[in-house]
């Protein structure tokens, strides 16, 4: 606020005196980058004018805003084109909370000299502050053009266009803004940000190619620039710019992890492996790069290792939740939900905020058939992240078991609604209906919708197969369903379905083989049971 006041006393008193030095105004526009003459402004200031406006100026410091204009608006009587005081009343306005009249003062400064400066940020500042973003956004673009190396207007117009989604041009103005300033690191790394929005990996890695190399002890940079080469496959440029560093700055723990991480991503798990258990070794007290080991021991299979370390997670660091969260994949891996809310139940309170622990458990006591306690912990996800699509894909299931359909439905065709391409809502819903013998040629569309959008999907392959058995299309019931069972040849419900095609055709053998298949992975299914060995 004070910066605002001290700069209209000066814009003011440049008004008034402006005209006795040309001197003088060549210097206060360079300076304040305004053109606050007037060639209707008297030659001699005017003594009453000044008065009222240093009055103005005195009540507005001590925050007396409507007294304050009083004494403004008596200056315009004796200076009606001196634009200062239109500002100043503006900001008096806009502190009393009138921004009408205060944007009224502003448009007056502005029409008297449109490369007034101090009166278009003024106005500019206000737009945003109404979310008037598209007239912001021209008035900060008159202002790019009055000083088109002012950072300060750059970054305002990328927030600008951030907030209409924009991140390309945003990208451009904050790259742009790094140029003028490159010691403004946190510029380059908003454009890589948005880089990364944009899915231009190749742009995103050069960005935070760059900050690694220039900020070498800013561990995050060369995180995220691992993360993209890993998404680009680029390893072998990875692991060479991570030797550089190392060359030109030392071996850490950090570069150590990551070339290890890009070693295992590139096939030399050995190595790979290696590398990252030694970083983690030379720096036992950094939480983080445990879970990359974490990922290495699921992602090869090894539950034992991964058990242990999230055991040793728990027992050295109590307070994060990550290392229960952990504990609990490797439990959900091995089809042990009783464990998972062994372990998680007593500690869900102290982590009622996280969204992971909550939504686990509701998928575990849903696996079990536990569904009121499932729904308890899905709505106590939902509070902390209403808009999860895993999360309400799973709620929607939940309430396909229990026959709630109506709840599933909604939710359903709220996913659609949010996302055309969502895929799993258009097959869940279509399996849905099915199940229920309902609506089957919505439920085919829906389907070939979910076959349209991802076409090698076993799931979706199996979905409209049973469509078209229970529509009484054998053959392309069979087509679809072989289809499914050769990219996902374990999986009991497809084998059953099979079972019930060969039987509908008659092929009673056929079908019992099928059975037979699917009762030996899924051993205790009842209903498996009775068709192998039918009473």
């Amino acid at each position: 606020m004070k910066a605002i006041i001290n700069n209209t006393i000066i814009l003011f008193l440049a008004a008034l005196i402006g005209c006795q030095s040309s001197n003088s105004t060549k210097k206060l526009d360079i300076e304040h980058k305004s053109s606050t003459q007037n060639k209707n402004i008297n030659n001699e200031p005017n003594s009453e004018g000044l008065r009222y406006f240093m009055n103005g100026q005195m009540l507005m410091n001590q925050g007396d805003f409507a007294m304050a204009i009083i004494e403004f608006q008596q200056a315009l009587i004796f200076d009606p084109n001196v634009n200062a005081i239109h500002v100043a009343i503006a900001e008096s306005y806009w502190n009393i909370g009138k921004p009408d009249l205060a944007r009224k003062h502003l448009k007056i400064a502005i029409k008297q000299d449109p490369n007034d400066e101090q009166a278009l940020k003024m106005m500019a500042d206000q737009l945003i502050v109404q979310r008037k973003y598209d007239e912001a956004e021209l008035t900060f673009k008159q202002l790019n053009k009055l000083d088109s190396e002012n950072v300060q207007y750059i970054i305002a117009l990328a927030e600008l266009l951030k907030i209409r989604r924009e991140f390309l041009g945003a990208m451009d103005l904050y790259l742009r803004a790094f140029s003028l300033e490159p010691s403004r690191y946190e510029f380059l790394d908003t454009a890589g940000r948005f880089a990364i929005q944009l899915n231009d990996l190749n742009k995103s890695k050069s960005i935070y190619k760059q900050l690694s190399e220039e900020v070498p002890n800013e561990k995050r940079y060369l995180s995220i620039y691992i993360d993209l080469v890993s998404k680009t496959k680029s390893y072998n440029e990875g692991i060479k710019h991570i030797d550089n560093l190392i060359e030109s700055y030392g071996k850490t723990a950090n570069r150590s992890l990551q070339l290890g991480l890009l070693y295992y991503r590139s096939g030399e798990i050995a190595k790979g492996l290696s590398l990252v258990e030694n970083s983690i070794n030379e720096v036992p007290e950094n939480i983080d790069n445990y879970f990359s080991l974490f990922e290495i021991y699921i992602d090869t299979g090894d539950y034992i290792k991964a058990g242990n370390l999230s055991d040793k997670l728990i027992s050295d660091f109590p307070e994060d939740w990550r290392g229960y969260y952990s504990r609990s994949i490797v439990f959900m891996n091995q089809n042990d939900y009783k464990s998972i809310i062994t372990l998680l139940e007593p500690v869900s309170q102290n982590f009622n905020k996280i969204y992971s622990i909550q939504y686990i458990l509701g998928i575990s006591h849903n696996r079990l058939k536990q569904y009121d306690e499932a729904q308890n912990y899905y709505q106590r996800a939902l509070v902390l992240q209403p808009n999860s699509t895993s999360l309400l894909h799973s709620m929607a299931i939940l309430y396909d078991s229990i026959k709630e359909w109506d709840k599933s439905d909604k939710i359903y065709m709220g996913l659609i609604e949010a996302d055309s391409s969502d895929a799993q809502a258009f097959n869940n819903y279509a399996y849905s209906l099915v199940e229920r013998n309902k609506d089957l040629n919505k439920a085919l569309n829906m389907a070939k919708k979910a076959i349209s959008l991802e076409p090698n999907n076993a799931s979706y392959l199996d979905t409209i197969g049973w469509i078209y058995y229970k529509l009484e299309d054998l053959e392309k019931a069979q087509k679809f369903l072989e289809a499914s069972l050769e990219i996902m040849d374990n999986n009991a419900v497809v084998l059953e379905h099979l079972g019930d095609l060969m039987m509908k055709g008659n092929k009673s053998q056929d079908a019992k083989n099928y059975y037979l298949r699917a009762l030996e992975i899924d051993k205790n299914n009842p209903v498996l049971i009775k068709k192998v060995s039918p009473e």
